[in-house]
């Protein structure tokens, strides 16, 4: 799309399409096509004093620049309005609240207020903030994604309505406590609920066949922008619902970055508006967007979001706008690699040690990176070491749909299984992965649910399973305590240990003469890295040196060191600067001591023992 200078906005000035009440009165913004024919000089006047106004258009060839018209409207509450469409009347698909429904926003939220003796300008709209925005940069987030419906319908906890927001504010002290900063929703905004696909892009979001008779749970489709989703809310007033989670989630230092889904058809001036609303009226603090209705330039170079977390599938390096410090970084790639290389390397895959070294150590000056193991569109963890095969027999599509092939391994035995073993392994396996992640650079991201092993059982594709399939299974959380308590400890582990989370790239050179560099890659050989294709073990060493906790002083070295192989290795173990040993603190292997090993006094100099299918920190 092309750029220019009437599509670009400065901060505080943007203007979302539709009505926006003021002080004295309110705004109401049409964008058009550039060059329109769109206002004669006495329709503004016309406006004031008319109930139903018209506003002209003409066809364009090429309808790639917009511009917008701006009224300013007095007397705001004896006015409600719609779209005159070729002679049929539309209610306004960009209303700020309830859309879909046929319930106008002006008036409805107007006459609301106005029932219970207040201002709805000063109340509403002109009320300042009492929270500020967590800001938290991207070396120090801990992600956690979700859906809001989902997530908490099937918790029996919740004393409020499951599968709200005001659910999700219950929620608040269990992500506290498992040590999550940042949420992420999967689209919150207005969907259709039912619906048949109709571009090839919500194809493949959503699935390759069609979906009439099933419900659209995910709302990866053309949505209503504009307004958070009624369903999700436990009470009359969505608006108000939105902003109150908001306000708590920032009260306890949690940020809140919200997944958009443009597709083609979508008009790339409504989803830049779009996105300063959520950012402007509901102080969201950053979006996940998806599709082709919009390109990332657009928006990394818009002035409204120039401090926005903005995270992409995939965008133009060169694009970015370049901070000072690595610390300011504010774009993001989501990393389906790490996903795809890293499972392999799990499951003991040739030819993998160069791919999971390459992605343990990524972490660009210019932008973050999104690691994960699971998501919504494919294998929960837990699935992902239960189940070779997908099972979306429920989807109604004769298996056909999702993806065929998951990276997976069910250790030995397709779906449950009683022997005790298999399930010590698989415990192992969810372990590794879940410190496959947290200890790499970059971001990582947990998918709700994962850290206490919440399964679909084999659906990889869940996207019409508004039901047990597609909603957490918390009792999991009794039954697999073990689990959760591991990923707690872990993330403690991380955020203790600067070193693990360095704002931007580590150069695997001694560039500050400390004797070490700050990464290193080993195998069975210290110093060297075996990447031959039959090897499957690798550690890694960061050089604490390199980073600072917030007391000044220096962080501790970490060596991890990964076997995936079958058998039993042994890994060679660098030597340290004077007198100091190494000493192990994590130990997959060690099921009992929910492998971290605090009452471990064995120190070692020279090399250890690592036992197969097991990561050793």
């Amino acid at each position: 799309m092309a750029e220019s200078r009437k599509m670009k906005t400065e901060k505080g000035l943007a203007l979302v399409p539709g009505a926006n009440p003021l002080a004295d009165g309110c705004n109401f913004a049409v964008e058009v096509p550039e060059d329109s024919r769109a206002i004669s000089d006495s329709l503004q006047k016309e406006i004031s004093k008319n109930l139903m106004w018209r506003f002209l258009l003409q066809k364009k060839t090429e309808p790639e620049m917009y511009m917008q018209c701006i009224f300013r409207i007095f007397n705001l509450k004896e006015y409600e309005y719609n779209f005159l469409i070729n002679g049929k009347v539309y209610t306004d698909s960009l209303c700020v609240q309830d859309s879909g429904t046929g319930t106008l926003w002006c008036r409805g939220e107007y006459e609301s207020a106005q029932s219970q003796g207040e201002d709805f300008l000063k109340k509403k709209l002109l009320t300042g903030r009492t929270t500020k925005n967590p800001a938290i940069p991207y070396h120090e987030m801990i992600l956690y994604k979700l859906h809001v419906r989902g997530y908490t319908k099937a918790n029996r906890t919740i004393t409020g309505t499951k599968g709200t927001f005001q659910a999700l504010e219950e929620m608040i002290p269990y992500w506290k406590e498992l040590g999550i900063n940042t949420i992420e929703l999967m689209p919150a905004y207005e969907f259709m609920e039912s619906g048949t696909c109709k571009n090839s892009e919500s194809e493949k979001m959503v699935s390759e066949k069609h979906t009439q008779g099933r419900v659209n749970f995910w709302g990866y489709m053309y949505g209503y922008y504009f307004a958070p989703k009624r369903s999700y809310c436990a009470t009359d007033d969505p608006e108000k619902e939105f902003k109150t989670f908001i306000k708590k989630l920032h009260q306890a230092g949690i940020a809140c970055i919200m997944e958009m889904y443009f597709p083609r058809e979508c008009n790339p001036v409504t989803a830049l508006r779009a996105l300063q609303f959520w950012k402007l009226y509901y102080h969201v603090d950053g979006f996940h967007v998806l599709g082709e209705g919009v390109s990332a330039k657009l928006l990394m170079h818009d002035g409204v979001l120039s401090d926005t977390r903005l995270m992409f599938h995939d965008f133009d390096e060169s694009q970015i706008r370049k901070k000072k410090k690595p610390e300011d970084k504010c774009i993001a790639q989501y990393n389906p690699g790490f996903l795809q290389d890293m499972r392999r390397f799990l499951k003991s895959d040739e030819d993998m040690v160069s791919a999971a070294a390459y992605h343990i150590r990524r972490n660009p000056n210019t932008y973050a990176v999104i690691n994960y193991m699971a998501c919504q569109d494919g294998f929960t963890m837990n699935d992902m070491v239960t189940y070779n095969y997908r099972h979306n027999e429920a989807n109604q599509e004769n298996n056909h749909d999702g993806s065929s092939y998951n990276y997976s391994w069910n250790c030995g035995v397709e779906g449950p299984s009683r022997r005790l073993q298999i399930r010590q392994m698989r415990e192992r396996q969810i372990r590794n992965a879940f410190l496959m992640v947290l200890l790499s650079q970059g971001v990582p991201m947990i998918y709700g649910g994962d850290e206490f092993g919440n399964s679909q059982n084999g659906n990889n594709n869940a996207y019409c399973q508004d039901n047990q399939v597609g909603w957490i299974d918390w009792k999991a959380l009794k039954k697999n305590e073990s689990l959760f308590q591991f990923v707690k400890n872990a993330i403690a582990f991380r955020k203790e240990h600067p070193i693990l989370h360095v704002p931007g790239e580590m150069y695997g050179v001694d560039y500050q003469t400390r004797g070490l560099p700050d990464v290193s890659l080993h195998g069975e050989r210290a110093w060297y890295m075996n990447s031959e294709n039959t090897s499957r073990l690798l550690g890694i060493m960061y050089c604490g040196g390199y980073a600072h906790r917030a007391d000044g002083s220096e962080d501790a070295s970490i060596y991890v060191a990964y076997n995936f192989h079958w058998e039993d290795r042994i890994f060679a173990l660098p030597n340290l600067a004077g007198y100091r040993k190494w000493k192990k603190v994590i130990d997959t292997s060690a099921v009992k001591e929910n492998g971290f090993l605090e009452q471990e006094q064995e120190t070692y100099s020279k090399k250890l023992r690592s036992h197969r299918v097991r990561s050793w920190c």
